[in-house]
């Protein structure tokens, strides 16, 4: 699995911490260190078995491609060091993708993705707060890509998909990573969203007026991005014109 980071090293202590506790073991935990300042080191030395990487370009797309090139098993967990995992989510993401990409027909699952819940204080209003930001973001981003859209604090993906689409994701700080690789399946392929697939995230990405705003930047340069190369209705298109099975 991989993680992306930059200084977060009091987010990335409890979600190791978390992820130190699964009822499945990762079979790795990448860290990908996206040039950190705070005291990083001092985390990681508590976790011997967590592998960590150094990526100086700055934005998440860069950090996450190494994570994932270095990956070495068939499914590639992801999430943020914000994400506070529960005990059985690694077994879920991984049972869940190895049984439903092993299916046969038409279209493969090659990645499946969850939802949110902000916390872990006032967890009432996080519950209802997350499932807000998630299906809007799912109604929105779906809108514009015709399939469920990925979201990285919570998703899993096979390793021969990402090393089919690698080459086609865009690389800037200006882009969302898991939005942008949404943009990257193929007509036959498919996003599994598995609702009651919960995870944990911090406040700050619905508390803070500056980061929501840059956020809503970054996927209207996504959209506009992704459009340049295959207009809406060509991607609409070729993926309703593909029999499903």
């Amino acid at each position: 699995m991989v993680i992306p980071t930059r200084n977060d090293s009091a987010y990335l202590h409890r979600c190791l911490r978390a992820l130190s506790r699964q009822t499945r073991q990762p079979d790795e935990i990448i860290v990908v260190d996206n040039g950190s300042t705070d005291d990083i080191a001092a985390v990681l030395s508590e976790f011997p078995d967590v592998v960590c990487f150094r990526e100086d370009i700055p934005g998440v797309a860069f950090a996450v491609r190494s994570g994932y090139d270095a990956a070495q098993h068939p499914a590639i967990l992801r999430c943020d060091a914000d994400s506070i995992p529960a005990a059985g989510w690694v077994e879920r993401m991984v049972t869940a993708l190895e049984r439903h990409s092993s299916r046969g027909g038409r279209t493969q699952v090659v990645a499946v993705t969850g939802i949110a819940r902000f916390g872990p204080r006032f967890a009432a209003l996080g519950r209802i707060s997350g499932a807000l930001y998630s299906y809007t973001y799912r109604l929105v981003g779906g809108f514009a890509l015709g399939h469920v859209a990925l979201w990285g604090s919570n998703m899993a993906m096979t390793s021969a998909w990402w090393h089919s689409a690698r080459d086609r994701v865009h690389l800037s700080p200006d882009i969302h990573d898991d939005y942008d690789l949404s943009f990257q399946l193929g007509p036959d392929q498919k996003v599994l969203l598995d609702h009651r697939n919960v995870m944990l995230v911090s406040w700050r990405a619905a508390a803070s007026t500056p980061r929501i705003v840059r956020q809503l930047r970054m996927a209207g340069m996504t959209m506009r991005t992704n459009w340049a190369e295959q207009k809406p209705w060509e991607r609409m298109r070729s993926r309703w014109t593909v029999p499903r099975g």
